[in-house]
Formats: C-alpha cells, sequence, structure tokens
C-alpha cells in the first residue's frame, strides 16, 4: 500500500497557477454598511442566514442586538435559551444570545409581504449592538468616496484609507459566480505585450497596493532572477471583463520599472513576489488600495478564516471568458498541508501559506490566477472590515500538467514577513495610520 502511495505521488505537479474554478450555486452576501460583526448569505429568494460575529469582540458579557428591516421579516432562532423580541410589527428586533456567548451566532430569517418589483434582500436601516447604533440610513449617507481620502493637499504620501469598498459596492456581493466592477477594487490584471507579433496577452493578477504599485507573483514578470522589460507590460483596473472597451471604471496603467524580491527562486513559493511601479491610479468607486497584512505575521490567527481569492479566468471546464469572478477558501493549519502529500512538505514553511477547501470541494484557483491577493477582512476601530491581502497566489498542485486540481490545496506566497520590503517598493510609509488599524496581530 505505501508503495502504491508513493507511486500516485510521483505523477502529481506543482505548477504555476493561471485561473479560477468555479463550480456550485454561487454565495450571494448582504453586508450592512460593511460591517464585520453581521452579514446575512442567501438561502433562497425569501430565506436568508443571519450571522452575527461576536468572536470578533474581546469580554462581550451581555450583548443586545438590534435591527431594524426595511420589509417586514420573521426570525428563526438557533440557540434555545436565546430571545427575540419583535418591535413594530416584525421590522425590528431585539436579539440576546444565550451564555456562553458565541464566537459565531447563527439564526434565519424570512422576507414577508415583498411585491413584484420588490428587492429580495433584507435591507437593514439599522444595527445596534448595546445601544450603539453601527449601521443606519444616516451612515450610509456618509459614506462617500471622498470619506476615504484622508491626505490634505501638501502632503507628499499617500494618506488614503485602505481595504474599503465604495458604498456601492460593500453591502451585496457575490462569490462563487461573476462579480461586478467595483466590488474589488484592488484586483487588476497584467497585460504582456508580445512584440513579435504584437498582440497583448493577459499574464497574471496583481493587487494595488498603493497610487503607484501594484504587487504581484515574482514568476509572472520575471525570469531566473532577471525582470521582463518594463515597457512590456501593463496593467488594467476598475473592470469585471476583460473585453469590453466602455466599462465606465477602466483604468490603464504603464509600467515603469518591474522590482523582483531578490530573495525569489525559480519554483520555490517562499519569495515569489513583485512589485511593478505603474503610473498614478485615480482612487475612484472601481479603483482602491488594499492593506498590507504586517508586520507581525503569526499564521496562528489564520487557522481555519475563510478568505477571499478574485480572479479572471476560465471555469472549471477550461472554458474562458475573460469575467472576473471570487471565491472562498479556508486557510489551513501547515501541518494539514504536510499530512496532504511530500510537495507541500517543501513548499509550505513559515513564508507560505497553503488554503483550499479539501478533497470534496470543486472550487479552486486554476490557470492564470498567479499573482492575484488571498484578501481577508478585518474589524477595524470603528466597527467596519477593512480588507487586508495576506498572500499572493504562487503554486497549485496539478494530477496532470496545466490545470490546478481543486481537490488540493492552493499555495500562496505570505506578504506578512515581506511587509517592510513591500512598503519601501510602494511608496508607502511606516508609519501608523492614525485613521485606520495598519497592522494585525
Amino acid at each position: 500500500m505505501e508503495g502504491f502511495k508513493c507511486l500516485i505521488l510521483l505523477i502529481f505537479y506543482i505548477v504555476k497557477v493561471e485561473s479560477l474554478a468555479i463550480k456550485g450555486t454561487p454565495l450571494t452576501r448582504y453586508n450592512p454598511c460593511g460591517l464585520g460583526v453581521v452579514h446575512f448569505d442567501k438561502v433562497t429568494d425569501r430565506y436568508w442566514l443571519g450571522v452575527l460575529n461576536l468572536g470578533l469582540y474581546r469580554n462581550l458579557a451581555e450583548p443586545e442586538i438590534e435591527l431594524q428591516f426595511e420589509k417586514k421579516t420573521r426570525i428563526f432562532l438557533n440557540l434555545g435559551n436565546s430571545s427575540a423580541t419583535s418591535m413594530e410589527e416584525g421590522l425590528a428586533f431585539l436579539i440576546r444570545p444565550s451564555r456562553p456567548i458565541p464566537k459565531r451566532y447563527t439564526f434565519y430569517l424570512a422576507l414577508e409581504g415583498l411585491g413584484e418589483n420588490d428587492t429580495h434582500v433584507p435591507t437593514i436601516t439599522k444595527f445596534a449592538m448595546n445601544n450603539i447604533t453601527l449601521c443606519s440610513d444616516a451612515i450610509k449617507t456618509a459614506q462617500t468616496l471622498e470619506s476615504l481620502d484622508v491626505a490634505v493637499n501638501d502632503n507628499k504620501y499617500q494618506a488614503h484609507i485602505c481595504g474599503r469598498k465604495f458604498f456601492n459596492h460593500t453591502e451585496l456581493t457575490s462569490v462563487g459566480s461573476e462579480a461586478k466592477a467595483g466590488d474589488w477594487p484592488w484586483h487588476v490584471f497584467i497585460l504582456f505585450h508580445n512584440t513579435t507579433s504584437d498582440r497583448f496577452y493577459n499574464r497574471c493578477g496583481g493587487t494595488i497596493i498603493s497610487m503607484t504599485a501594484v504587487l504581484t507573483a515574482c514568476h509572472c514578470v520575471g525570469n531566473e532572477g532577471v525582470p521582463l522589460s518594463a515597457d512590456m507590460l501593463s496593467v488594467v483596473a476598475g473592470i469585471s471583463k476583460q473585453v469590453g472597451r466602455k466599462q465606465i471604471g477602466k483604468q490603464i496603467s504603464r509600467v515603469n520599472e518591474v522590482v523582483l524580491n531578490l530573495n525569489y527562486k525559480d519554483g520555490i513559493p517562499s519569495a515569489d513576489l513583485a512589485v511593478l511601479k505603474v503610473d498614478n491610479f485615480r482612487y475612484t468607486a472601481y479603483v482602491q488600495p488594499i492593506c498590507i497584512w504586517g508586520p507581525i505575521y503569526s499564521k496562528q490567527y489564520l487557522i481555519g478564516r475563510q478568505a477571499t481569492v478574485v480572479g479572471f479566468g476560465s471555469d472549471v471546464n477550461e472554458n474562458y471568458d475573460g469575467v472576473l469572478k471570487a471565491i472562498f477558501t479556508t486557510v489551513q493549519n501547515d501541518t494539514t498541508c504536510w499530512n496532504y502529500g511530500d510537495y507541500y512538505v517543501k513548499a509550505i514553511n513559515e513564508f507560505t501559506i497553503c488554503a483550499g477547501n479539501g478533497p470534496t470541494s470543486e472550487i479552486n484557483v486554476m490557470k492564470g490566477d498567479s499573482g492575484g491577493g488571498l484578501v481577508i477582512p478585518v474589524m477595524q476601530p470603528d466597527q467596519k472590515v477593512s480588507w487586508f491581502l495576506r498572500g499572493v497566489v504562487s503554486q497549485c498542485v496539478s494530477s496532470y500538467p496545466g490545470k490546478c486540481d481543486p481537490h488540493y490545496y492552493a499555495i500562496y506566497t505570505d506578504v506578512g514577513p515581506h511587509y517592510s520590503w513591500i512598503l519601501h517598493h510602494s511608496g508607502l510609509q511606516f508609519e501608523p495610520n492614525p485613521y485606520q488599524q495598519d497592522y494585525v496581530s
């Protein structure tokens, strides 16, 4: 049996990643005001799963949650000792979870009395915890694009709140299906200009980290330590489809310099990072920078957490459509991946991250997604989430050359250990941003 197992392992390949394999039912998520503490996942047009992430708060003794809805709603609780008091004829509720307070409290709700043209979303008009209002119509109105810009006119630094989506793209998103422009405003794709044929090709993905910098994988833009010529590369941001000239958020930036991580060795994901220095992006509702995880980078905080990966590319049957898609993936313990195959023993260490949904999954990165980001929402002092870049897509396991196997875990370069290198080459400064928690411990 052991000999047979070794024989099986020999037919697997570690390959550079190229696109997302999307299969299964899309997940529609409603996230009021972009809060991290509450969201709703669609079950059917009428029924939704409500999730309260109470584990985000320390020493939360007896939470009282007030929910006010735009439409009449019924709530079904899961925990026997919890209570929900209906107010205003099903338009408002007080929920008091039972002790001990769970880290993740779930309940179901049903929308009632919907008209033919009514939206089938449990729109929140007020969310409050312990009498502190965290989301309301007034707060939504105040979430403008200008509110993300904290720079002053004579500030030479890029003082901008990172990891936030413009309000129109914050509340309702779909994962496992086509994304809309602005849903993931930091994701870009990199175009390679083939001078021989005078044609452009999609080479990889990347993530906006400042007005003048994109982070991607080193193997996308270099070969054996030699960077590709900058004039052969362009970066396209603010779109949801690679084809189509009239996309309102589209920005194309020239690459002025390719900076490879000097610690990268071909085929080894530990330092598979590169910075593309580009012409200035204009921050809009469709183009925004992400936060960078660091300088503390222990992976213990990540184990079991749900992360998101975004990319353009083919579906699970290798049908390429050039449409932006997003998937959920789960960060795994290093030991889980080491036990899964010998190829992970060499690839997974303190500088890499192993993530995937396990042997029954049909969802994974595939051809075309190298350089894209593994991103994680993190609660901020203002009770909203900011999205942090924690990994860069580097490698996957393939049962045959050229295609990632969704039943195996993908390998990401951890950006945390390279935090200072990334900031140094991106035009960002090390000083803490007073408006936002810039690092995660």
